[in-house]
């Protein structure tokens, strides 16, 4: 790649990573706001306090999978800035522009994620 188209693909995934760290940031934000919001068990109020454990339960564990994504923009942001962004970290080969741009945050070339699903079953 040249230098200068380098420098619009840095652009471009810098843009792209910022956007998604917002949203993801919002929707952290959202998501322990609702968190927040469930109040603690009533006497004899069973079924709500199921209800309400379920709703935790729930929250929580998307609260997780939102952190675990953030993580994941963050060191795509950080591969981008070290120049070692969009190289399969598996075979070192490029990944192609079109993955990048379905998922920015994606580690390995397509051969390699398949190979990896194999061997986790």
């Amino acid at each position: 790649m040249t230098p200068a188209g380098r420098d619009g693909f840095v652009v471009e995934f810098r843009e792209r990573l910022h956007a998604l760290r917002a949203r993801l940031a919002a929707t952290i934000d959202t998501t322990v706001e609702e968190l927040g919001t469930l109040g603690g068990p009533e006497p004899g109020a069973l079924s709500e306090d199921v209800a309400r454990v379920t709703t935790a339960t729930t929250l929580s564990t998307l609260e997780g999978q939102e952190k675990h994504e953030l993580d994941e923009v963050e060191a795509a942001r950080a591969r981008l800035e070290s120049g070692t962004f969009g190289a399969c970290e598996a075979c070192g080969r490029a990944i192609p522009l079109a993955r990048l741009r379905a998922m920015p945050t994606t580690r390995h070339c397509r051969s390699c994620h398949r190979a990896m699903e194999e061997v986790r079953g």
